[in-house]
This record gives C-alpha cells, structure tokens and sequence, in this order.
C-alpha cells in the first residue's frame, strides 16, 4: 500500500510516477480528495465530541443545584449531538471504505531510475552476471531434458490435480529439493538472513498487505473447512511466501536499532492464474504450484534501494 504522506507532500511526483505505469493521473486527485474529506470529517467529530463532553458536565453541575428544567434541556441537546457524531462517524465509514479500496487498488511507484516505455523493448541492461555459455549443439528446451531424463511426470500431475500442476520424480524431486536446501543455507550462512517457515495459507489481511488484494482476489485459491461454506474466503493459499513473512510485523513498532530484519522462507506458491495456451506456457511456465525461496528485508525506507542492490 501507498504511504498517504508522500502522496500528500508530493502529489505531482505521484502522479507522474503513476503514470509510468499506465495508471490515470486523476486516481492521485480522487484518493487526495477522499483523504481530505475523512480528515474533515474527523476534525468536526472531535469538535462535536468536545462539545458533548462539555454539555454532560453541565448537566451534572445543574443537576447538582437543583435545575431540574435547565438539565434537561442540555441533556436534549447532548442527545441531540450523540445523534449528530452517529451520523458523521457513519459517513465516515464510507468514505474511509472508498479511500482504502481506492488506495489498495494503486500499484506500487517505481524508482525514478526506472525507464518509462510501452513494454520489455524499452527496458535497458544494467548489468550482466556471470557469462553466457556457448555450445556446441542445440541445446534442448526444458521441457524436453524433463521428459528425457524422467525427471518430472506431467501426465500424471494432471492426472492427480489438473491441468498446471507438476509431479516431480525421481532425481527431479531430489534435484528441486536439493536447490531449496542450498538457497536457504546459502542464505543463512553467507549473507546472514534468519530462516522462517511460514503457514501456507494466511488471513485476507496479509493478501491485503502485500498488494495482491483486491487486484489478484481472482487468482487466488480461497480455502474452506470441510462443508463450512462460511468459512470460504477466511483464509487463502499463498501465491508466494511474501505473503506470510511480509506481514511477520504488521501492526509492530520496531525500533531504529533493531534493523534491517532479513528472513528467508521457503514455501510452495499457489496461484489460479492460467496462461495463454502456447509455447511460452508449456512445463514448468505458468504452472499453478511451484516451490520457491523467497527473501524479505525490513529496512528504514531512506534506506530501501540500497538494500535491495
């Protein structure tokens, strides 16, 4: 979710950084306008409560000599402002209901480093690592060393789950679960992340937390209890371990001291997505389970892209 704050002191830059990212400048004004509009609302509130609180005091100070006729009328008056607050803090609700959907549904702003274009043909090469093997043979897609070597079983991962799902076998198992091993204590050991294993299914909150709500709530696998048809939608299966480990501190105040907090977290993704019947959807693409090692930092935002290089 976006800092308010940000968008309040540089509502232009937002917009512009928005934009590079094909989204409408006026979703900046409409979310500005929504935002002062609550913070009224909360102003007159106070005002209002302040009022009531003052008016309450008076009764028992009339009561006490002895005015019967002036309490009541302040009681009345009391009331009516109770009434006044109810009405304020119900339109309140709605107006913080639209400015938080209206917020969720704005995608994080790219750096000012990143450049604009319409697609992957604008993007430039920033660095290579490592170099690029030549052969002497045609190398062989991935979805034919799987099907030569046995080492993953599509025929049957579709026949146990559908379409998009995989069954490893033999050295495929041992390899991917080889690979997990050696990502996790590479990075425990080497570049000192602290290992957590996450549940893999989470609360709607920390779907929220992480952006992949309301936008991907279609892609997501929403889970039930037995025949509890109540509790679908309780819970869903995670599309990444970011999920969970990203929202180890929500709601926490953390001290400057205690950062950067850097965990590692292995687990298998979820995701209804479904690609395009193709070559580039073929395998082990765009399958809807698949294992991955994820790694999360919490760092002072001043000091966010350094972290991430």
């Amino acid at each position: 979710m976006l800092d308010i704050k940000y968008i309040r002191q540089e509502p232009d830059a937002a917009k512009e950084r928005l934009a590079a990212r094909g989204e409408e400048r006026e979703h900046i004004d409409e979310l500005l306008a929504l935002d002062e509009k609550r913070r009224a609302l909360v102003t007159e509130m106070e005002g209002l409560q302040a009022q009531r609180n003052a008016s309450s005091k008076e009764i028992g100070a009339l009561m006490g000599q002895g005015k019967k006729e002036e309490a009541e009328s302040k009681k009345t008056e009391t009331r009516d402002l109770g009434y006044k607050i109810d009405s304020l803090n119900t339109e309140k609700g709605e107006v913080d209901a639209a400015f938080n959907s209206l917020l969720l549904t704005l995608p994080n702003l790219a750096h000012p480093s990143v450049p604009v274009g319409a697609d992957e043909s604008a993007n430039e090469e920033v660095k290579i690592h490592g170099n690029k093997p030549a052969f002497d043979f045609e190398p062989k897609s991935h979805l034919d060393l799987c099907d030569a070597l046995e080492l993953i079983d599509f025929e049957r991962g579709a026949k146990l789950a559908g379409s998009g799902f995989l069954l490893y076998t033999g050295w495929g198992a041992r390899l991917e679960r080889a690979m997990i091993q050696f990502l996790l204590d590479l990075h425990v050991h080497e570049h000192g992340y602290t290992e957590v294993s996450p549940p893999f299914m989470v609360q709607a909150e920390c779907m929220e937390g992480v952006g992949q709500f309301p936008k991907f709530l279609d892609q997501a696998y929403a889970i039930q209890e037995g025949q509890d048809a109540e509790t679908l939608g309780k819970r869903y299966l995670i599309p990444t371990a970011e999920a969970p480990v990203a929202n180890l501190h929500r709601g926490e105040l953390l001290s400057e001291d205690e950062l950067p907090k850097k965990y590692c977290a292995y687990s298998p993704c979820f995701r209804a997505e479904a690609g395009a019947a193709g070559v580039a959807t073929r395998g082990m693409i765009r399958v809807h389970q698949f294992d991955k090692v994820e790694l999360i930092k919490v760092v002072k935002p001043e000091g966010g892209y350094d972290e991430l290089e």
